[in-house]
């Protein structure tokens, strides 16, 4: 049976062909340990730059709230069908009666409990 990747063994090896210093891996994962890093210190220093110019943007939105208020969100209905793809097949194949008449069994009535005839 194969093995998973989570499995103790394939971890160990993994980590054996990363950590050994004549292996393709070990370059890689260097590599990529670099690159990490970089990107890392890079996206740390901008963010200290860009923070003056995102509390100005914020100080100009606190000052113009008329705006906001002008335009109010369009209210998400949930009522009614979603018409998915399947909802959609469904009514088609029944023709246009989209909702099924309220039934009036009860269901569950009784506890089900141990069957009483053997299956």
């Amino acid at each position: 049976m194969a093995k998973s990747l989570r499995s103790k063994s394939k971890r160990a090896f993994r980590a054996t062909k990363r950590t050994s210093t004549s292996s393709d891996y070990q370059k890689t994962e260097a590599e990529r340990l670099q690159r990490l890093s970089k990107k890392l210190t890079g996206s740390s220093a901008e963010g200290t730059e860009q923070a003056p110019d995102q509390e100005m943007q914020i100080a100009q939105g606190a000052e113009n709230p008329d705006d906001s208020a002008s335009k109010p969100a369009p209210k998400v209905t949930t009522h009614g069908p979603r018409m998915s793809g399947r909802e959609v097949w469904k009514a088609s194949k029944r023709g246009i009666q989209l909702r099924r008449a309220p039934s009036t069994t009860v269901w569950h009535q009784r506890s089900t409990g141990k069957p009483q005839r053997r299956r």
